[in-house]
Formats: C-alpha cells, structure tokens, sequence
C-alpha cells in the first residue's frame, strides 16, 4: 500500500485477517517488516495497538483516528473498503437509485453516495458527497484501487497480493506489557516517529 499526503510519502504492508464482517484484525508493518499498527475487531469496538509509540487504544463504532486516513467509517464497514467494496448501505427509509450503471442512495446517517458498477455486478468507483461535493472517492485502475480524501489530503494506493483461508480462529489479543493506554483521538502519530514532511515514515500508520 503507498502513501500520498500532508505528512510525506511512503509505503508499507497490510494483512486483513477476515473471519466475519463482524470480527477481524488488521496489521500493518514497514517494507522490512517492523510492525507499525495493528487493530482487533470483534463487534463494534476495537483495540488499537501503535507498536512504534507503544499505545493502545479501544475504538467504538468508528475508524477514525487522527492521523490515520481509512476513517470515518464504521469499523464494521472496514473489511469492505479494503476489500472495493461500498463501505455503506442505503438507509432503510429510503432505496437506492439506479440509472444505467450508477445508482445513487442516503445511509444512515444522511451522507449521500454515487457508486458505478461493472456490467458484471462489481463496484468500479464510488464517491461520498458532501453539501454536493465529492469528499471521499474510491476507485478501481488495472489490478489497484485507489482511495482519495479531498478533505485531508490524503491518497492512497493498495492491490490485494495473497488471499488464503484463516487456519484457526482469531485470538483476541491484548497490549502487550509496557503499552500506555489513552485515548484514541489523543493518537496523533501512529508512527510515534514524529515525521515531518521530509520523512515518508508515517504512511505506516494509514
């Protein structure tokens, strides 16, 4: 996965260990392997481990972590913008919309979306509005997807490298000893490496 923002550019590696929508781990390490992040799901919380600042935190209902751009989204839609996937669903009150190859709904919480399909079903791009205006877009190019966030400045690129079956069921783990915990907002640098823009590091912590 690579990196384009405020904070530099840079890549790294993540692996989405997937058993339900409802319970799944995310981690995240460097191009020479060092563990950067890590996320345990199981419901609609979430314990996040920053390995470089030696934090942890408990998320509830929410991605959304200053300094790391896959949020806002509800964690249980997280798998699904990994995977290009529409990480939202119409409200019920209200049904899609489709014309031709996009169709067009509200969720939940009255953001508005655009989503185009493929002839065959699967999503190439979506895009949330706001006050009318693109402010999230997702999109599918060759094998890559790409994610933007016109609101932080932040783009980012990943392709799916491996996929195999989970061998056993996830653990729940827990901070390792020595971790501080604090709140998840207070989590500026998921890095913990204090990068400007002239160290790249930072895109460790997406």
């Amino acid at each position: 996965m690579s990196y384009h923002g405020p904070e530099g550019d840079g890549s790294f590696r993540m692996t989405l260990r997937l058993a339900t929508l409802e319970r799944y781990q995310v981690q995240a390490v460097d191009p020479v392997g060092r563990a950067l992040w890590s996320l345990d799901v199981s419901g609609g919380s979430g314990l996040f481990l920053n390995h470089r600042a030696r934090t942890s935190c408990v998320f509830t209902g929410s991605f959304d972590l200053s300094g790391i751009p896959l949020g806002p989204f509800p964690l249980l839609t997280l798998p699904a913008l990994l995977l290009g996937r529409v990480p939202a669903v119409p409200a019920a009150a209200s049904g899609p919309q489709t014309k031709g190859q996009e169709t067009t709904f509200e969720d939940a919480g009255g953001r508005s979306w655009a989503v185009t399909l493929a002839p065959g079903g699967a999503v190439e791009s979506w895009t949330l509005l706001e006050d009318g205006a693109p402010a999230v877009w997702w999109l599918r190019r060759d094998s890559s997807a790409i994610l933007s966030d016109r609101a932080r400045g932040v783009q980012l690129r990943w392709r799916e490298v491996l996929s195999e079956p989970l061998e056993k069921e996830l653990a729940a783990p827990d901070a390792p000893a020595g971790y501080r915990e604090e709140p998840c907002r207070e989590t500026a640098d998921p890095t913990g490496s204090g990068s400007s823009p002239s160290s790249p590091s930072l895109p460790g912590a997406i």
